[in-house]
């Protein structure tokens, strides 16, 4: 039943009406469309970049102040079910390939369920340096089981599909870490949920990916990794590299390892792919080594095949 109050039908008892302004008195005014319009953009301005961008969606708000996992788990649902929140990112740009290619380092519109691969830049071709600070993270959960990730720039128009999307506010990337790397071993695709840890602009991820790299016990996890912390280009991640050529029991992620290592600017990677040429004792490490080398097109490395080639 709705309440009449000075002439104005509220849905519910307590409810608010933009139809008409209820004065204290019990007199009518008719409210400015002014103040509608301010009430609807301080609206807008409390929603996270990436959920404006949301639309083809039913959005539903979750206060996730006590952690990402305690907020999914008051949806409660055993249906599949879609969580997305924002989180920080520095400098990238985040493609998914879908709808065109458009602005600001987004691809068009793109699908929530869309396909798995995206790619990662730093630099738009129209606007030069990418200043971007936010991301927006999305997880589909089935059975308290992560069975899918997708990562947008928060700018991206993201195509919900018809999907009702539980949107996670107050969430600190301190959580948001701790969620994916909580559900790491029981996620159906590790490789998404560690691309999700290495976008994560904190000083928590690098050690993370080395601590997973170095002791995880599931060699895919190892290898993912390996691959991500390669992304990262810095010294410490460069000689955790050559660490796992040197130290891993498993030659598939030494070879992997090799791999990531040739991912690192040339003024790193060249020298390291050189020494492992030169001095590795595993075979097939050499073997990559060299195969990755000659990818480069620099001059070390063809001095160093002529060497080989002439002795």
């Amino acid at each position: 039943m709705k309440n009449k109050v000075g002439g104005c039908s509220l849905p519910v008892p307590g409810a608010v009406s933009l139809c008409r302004h209820v004065a204290r008195q019990g007199a009518t005014r008719r409210t400015p469309i002014s103040s509608i319009l301010g009430l609807l953009f301080v609206s807008l301005l409390a929603m996270p970049l990436g959920a404006q961008n949301i639309d083809n969606a039913t959005v539903k708000s979750i206060d996730a102040s006590a952690g990402v996992a305690a907020a999914i788990r008051t949806i409660g649902s055993t249906e599949p079910a879609w969580f997305a929140w924002t989180a920080p990112i520095r400098g990238r740009s985040i493609c998914c390939w879908q709808g065109g290619a458009g602005r600001n380092g987004c691809c068009g519109r793109c699908r929530l369920e869309g396909g798995h691969g995206f790619s990662i830049g730093d630099s738009d071709d129209d606007d030069g340096p990418i200043t971007r600070s936010e991301m927006l993270l999305a997880v589909r959960v089935e059975q308290g089981k992560v069975r899918k990730v997708r990562m947008f720039s928060a700018s991206c128009a993201v195509d919900g599909q018809g999907k009702t999307i539980h949107l996670l506010t107050n969430v600190t990337a301190d959580q948001s870490l701790d969620y994916f790397l909580s559900q790491i071993r029981q996620a159906d695709r590790e490789g998404e949920m560690l691309a999700a840890v290495s976008m994560h602009e904190h000083p928590r991820v690098v050690p993370e990916l080395i601590r997973l790299a170095r002791y995880d016990e599931d060699r895919e996890t190892r290898r993912h990794a390996i691959f991500w912390l390669g992304q990262k280009a810095g010294e410490k991640a460069a000689g955790e590299l050559r660490r796992f050529v040197d130290e891993d029991p498993d030659t598939d992620v030494k070879t992997h390892a090799v791999f990531a290592i040739a991912q690192l600017p040339p003024e790193r990677s060249v020298p390291m792919l050189i020494e492992l040429v030169k001095t590795h004792k595993n075979r097939e490490v050499r073997e990559k080594a060299m195969f990755w080398l000659a990818q480069t097109g620099d001059s070390r490395a063809v001095d160093l095949m002529e060497e080989i080639l002439l002795r």
